[in-house]
Parts: structure tokens; sequence; C-alpha cells
């Protein structure tokens, strides 16, 4: 019996692609439902009954941060606005839970849920519950932000970021109303309060690598939107700065180079390769950054990143143009000590049509 270990990330599974009112949900970024089915049957089905496979998600299955509770998307997260948010998902992506059911249904299966920043939420016990119930009980939740198998270190990648770092351990504070309330990092309140807006006009706005080649285009070709961002950021900041809550105030004492250091992901990079110079592993597996690679330090080990399942705007070589690559991370575990990883590509068949949001 082989052992095999998946890989995926940072799928962002929202509402759906068509909202409660019957239109196109400019804020659902995952439209590969029937490509995933299709990854899972597969992994799950006739050619691997007698192995033992175990899907490993890597962090930001779930996109808790734009799902809006009770009609209003908000930074104000509880435990029962969490709880609303992952039945509208669950709802928006029927197909895709019932084919995880399916999966980790089967006696030699499992699917483990990392934590990323995107679903931080899952640190809820009660949302915690509440996936296990819809996914199956061969259904593990890590709270501690890595996971280890062997020689292999995988993890997010977010705490390697101030942006996106949270403490699982501390990740709620009660309000004036005695009400524990999820403590958003700087870059989710950022995504809630200032992306969350613009996407209703420009859907494609968070897609967009490198994102300061897209300022200079908009400076040229969209005057009235780049200042718009402009104008949005400072307010945004500011609001934050001067905030009553010295907790916020404090976050928001920016240091431009740390912030844009950390919007590049260079942070991660130089994380990884720390990893491999400095500990036992001679795999690390990261997502978070939307950019898959696979990297050989030549005496060290290899880096190698997830990817996503969403779409990505390059506006740089090799990469130019629009697209969506499906990767994940492949593991044949059979041998503890020597595993074979690899990066791949999933295609599935041949998809004949899809709605156009942008």
């Amino acid at each position: 019996m082989r052992r095999i270990k998946l890989v995926v990330s940072d799928l962002h599974l929202g509402k759906g692609v068509i909202d409660e009112h019957g239109h196109l949900n400019v804020y659902e970024d995952f439209r590969e439902d029937d490509k995933f089915v299709e990854f899972l049957n597969h992994y799950g089905g006739r050619r691997h009954f007698h192995d033992e496979v175990e899907l490993i998600i890597n962090g930001d299955f779930f996109e808790l941060l734009v799902v809006d509770a009770y009609d209003q998307i908000t930074n104000r997260e509880t435990e029962q606005t969490a709880l609303w948010k992952m039945h509208r998902i669950f709802a928006g992506h029927p197909a895709v839970f019932d084919a995880l059911w399916t999966f980790s249904a089967r006696p030699n299966n499992k699917v483990t849920f990392l934590i990323g920043n995107h679903d931080a939420s899952l640190l809820w016990s009660s949302v915690q519950k509440l996936v296990k119930e819809r996914i199956g009980p061969q259904t593990e939740i890590i709270e501690t932000p890595q996971y280890d198998i062997g020689p292999i270190h995988i993890e997010h990648g977010n705490h390697y970021e101030w942006l996106h770092a949270y403490n699982p351990r501390n990740f709620a504070y009660l309000n004036e109303r005695g009400e524990r309330v999820f403590r958003m990092p700087w870059g989710s309140v950022f995504v809630v309060e200032y992306l969350s807006p613009i996407k209703k006009s420009r859907p494609y706005v968070d897609k967009v690598r490198p994102f300061s080649m897209y300022m200079k285009y908009a400076f040229v070709n969209d005057h009235v939107f780049f200042w718009r961002l402009v104008i949005e950021s400072v307010r945004f900041w500011l609001r934050n700065r001067f905030s009553r809550d010295p907790v916020r105030r404090r976050e928001f004492a920016l240091n431009p180079r740390r912030m844009m250091r950390s919007m590049s992901h260079d942070s991660m990079d130089s994380a990884a390769l720390h990893i491999l110079e400095n500990t036992r592993f001679r795999y690390v597996i990261f997502g978070h950054s939307h950019k898959s690679q696979h990297r050989r330090h030549e005496g060290y080990g290899e880096y190698i990143n997830s990817g996503t399942w969403t779409e990505n705007i390059s506006l740089v070589l090799p990469d130019i143009g629009r697209r969506i690559r499906r990767t994940y991370v492949w593991i044949d575990f059979t041998d503890e000590d020597n595993p074979v990883v690899r990066l791949k590509e999933w295609h599935g068949s041949h998809r004949e049509e899809e709605d156009v949001i942008y």
C-alpha cells in the first residue's frame, strides 16, 4: 500500500459564483468546482483504492473575509457570524463538499486542514465542529501554523508576514458588549475595508501581480481609479492609525519598508531558506503567495509553493496574462526517510464553457 499526500492551498471558496439574487458574484474567486471534484474523485477512486491518501489543505480554503454575514461585509467577526458565513459557503459549493465527504469516507483516506489568514475563523470550536460534520469524521483541523511529516515541513506561510500574522492562542478579544470578537490582522482588515469596496468596480484588482506595476498603468490610463486607490488607502490608514483602540493604533504605526516587503512575499522565500538551513527538514511547503514554484537549494533541500486554484493576472514575463494553474504538491510517502515530492498541475477533462465575470 502506497502512502500518498496531496497538498493544495488558497482555493478561497466563497458563497458561490451565482449569488442569492441570481447575479454573478464578483467576490467569488473560486470557479473550479468541477475540476476540484474531478481531482478528488481521481485520488479517491479505484486507481488509489488500496492506497492511503491524505489531502492536506494548506490554508485559505475558505474565503471568510469577504463573505457577508447578515448582508454585510464586516471586520467585526464573532463566532456566530463565522458560522453564518460557513453555511453560506457550503450552500455555494455543494458539489465540492459532497466530493470531500465521499473522499474522506474511504477507510484509508483523510482530510487535514491547516489554517490561513482568510479562513482564520476555523479557530472557533463551533466552526471546526460544523466543518467536520459536513466533510466527515476523518477530518482534522490543525490549529498550530505548521504540520510536520518526517523530513517535510508544511505551513500556510502568512505568519512570516506581519501584515497577515495572528496569534492562534489569543485570536479573540471581548468587545464592549462582552462578545468574543476575532482579532483580525492588519492585512485582513485591509481586505475587508479597502479591497472589498473596490472589487465591485474592478473585480480583478486583488489578482494583479505585481501591484506596483498596475498602479503605474492606472496612473497613466485610469486616472480616476488611480486617485481613488490613493485616497481610499490614506483614509484607511488614518482611520486605523488614529482609532480609539490603542491596539489598533499601535498596529497601524506603519513602517513603509516593512509593509512593502510583506506585500512582495519576499519574507516567505527567506523563511523557507532559513528553515532548510537550520533544521532537519529537507522539504518546505508553503502556500499564501499564490505563486507556485519549486526551488532547489543545493546542500539544504527544496522549497515548494503549492500556488492557488484561483486566477492570477501577471504583468511580467514569462507568465504575462491571465492564468489559472490548479497546482498541487504530490508526495509519495511510502518510504518515510526518502519521500518523492513533486509540484504538479491538475488538468482534468475539457471544459466547454464557463461564466465570465470581467
